[in-house]
């Protein structure tokens, strides 16, 4: 719309991106662009920044001809108005997540997009620790099971020759050593179901409460499904360094004394299995952080040589309840620690990863809607070559 005099009717109006802020957990908060002066019957004050902010006033709608104006008729918004609304850059923070005020004209899709952002704000509250350990293989494996064979998965070797005039290159192969195994691919699902009377009475309930739920369920057991056969796994003695109790030494120098000959063990094994990636226990935090990441003197004074560690995971488990079921998922026990060689021989093996699906209730039992997620995916792990469990010094 335009002025008699060809002026814009508000310049210099900000995007909505440049007035919003991400609150987090699904919740914006929108400015109140403070030069949005009401608009009066035949006059747009649009010359002065410092208009003085007033109620809306009744009108009437007038058709002119061309280049003439319009008033504008607010009858509706007359006892909406409350006065801190016409202060400047006031924050209208949002009652409900933002997803909740999704609406498109495509039906079910409403429900499926605010589902995806909720189980986005799940997801963040349990963060995945297992990622830096393994190597993802994306399916599908229609068979149910993925075969494998020797001590590596999905890999190839070949060997670098000089080639000669009138010489051959030799080929490499995909073949392996060892009897083939398979690894199955499991399915693991969950279900949220609400009835009639949640809906009549319950004013507290609200469906991305479930969306958010198999967010942090589903981390919760990839978390499990991955760190849990590391802490499980009997150890041997070739797979197991005790704690070293150096004499004249502190608990700082014989932790990283520890951690020196893991390392040695990993890097001399046949097949070598140089350990990057520390799994431990957070009460351990410190004891290995003073460790590994600062200087170390010995009994002599001298600075003892570091361990090249990129990772440190700290995962304690966790206890789910769902009011009908618990499940415990067990940590790395304090006082112990894992010294991994990660990805080459530990896989993940992601038939597709968490679906979730919206469908009718049953009627005869007043059920007015059902929510399933399900997922598909397995793992593969050569512990022996891979780990290295781990004692802590006490002293």
């Amino acid at each position: 719309m335009k002025k008699r005099s060809g002026g814009t009717l508000v310049p210099e109006v900000p995007t909505m991106d440049a007035i919003t802020k991400n609150l987090g957990h699904g919740r914006f908060a929108i400015q109140h662009f403070s030069p949005f002066g009401p608009l009066e019957a035949g006059f747009i004050p649009v010359e002065g920044r410092e208009q003085a902010h007033r109620s809306w006033r009744v009108g009437n709608r007038v058709v002119g001809e061309m280049n003439s104006w319009t008033e504008f008729v607010v009858t509706e918004m007359e006892d909406r108005l409350v006065p801190e609304f016409h202060k400047g850059q006031i924050i209208a923070d949002l009652a409900r997540p933002i997803s909740e005020m999704i609406t498109t004209t495509q039906g079910a899709m409403d429900l499926m997009e605010k589902v995806r952002l909720d189980i986005d704000v799940g997801l963040a509250d349990v963060p995945l620790l297992y990622q830096p350990l393994y190597d993802r293989v994306n399916g599908p494996f229609p068979g149910g099971s993925v075969q494998i064979g020797g001590d590596v998965l999905f890999d190839a070797n070949v060997i670098f020759q000089q080639k000669f005039e009138a010489g051959e290159i030799v080929f490499g192969t995909l073949s392996r050593s060892g009897a083939p195994t398979f690894v199955p691919i499991n399915t693991y699902a969950a279900g949220f179901e609400w009835d009639q009377d949640i809906l009549e009475f319950d004013r507290s309930y609200e469906v991305s409460m479930n969306a958010r739920a198999f967010g942090r369920a589903y981390n919760y057991l990839l978390n499990h499904l991955h760190l849990s056969p590391i802490i499980a796994f009997s150890y041997a003695g070739g797979n197991s360094t005790a704690a070293d109790a150096t004499a004249g030494e502190g608990i700082t120098a014989h932790t990283l004394r520890t951690f020196q000959t893991a390392y040695r063990k990993g890097a001399t094994a046949v097949p070598q299995r140089i350990p990057t990636t520390i799994l431990a226990n957070e009460a351990d935090r410190f004891q290995i952080e003073d460790a590994l990441l600062t200087p170390v003197l010995d009994s002599n004074g001298n600075k003892l040589r570091g361990v090249p560690v990129s990772t440190i995971i700290y995962y304690n488990g966790a206890t789910v309840a769902n009011g009908v079921v618990s499940a415990t998922y067990p940590g790395v026990t304090a006082g112990t620690c894992y010294f991994i060689a990660p990805k080459f021989r530990m896989k993940e093996l992601v038939h597709h990863d968490m679906r979730i699906d919206t469908g009718p209730g049953d009627i005869s039992r007043l059920i007015a809607g059902q929510q399933v997620a399900v997922t598909r995916r397995g793992q593969y792990l050569d512990i022996p070559n891979s780990v290295e469990k781990i004692t802590l010094p006490t002293s």
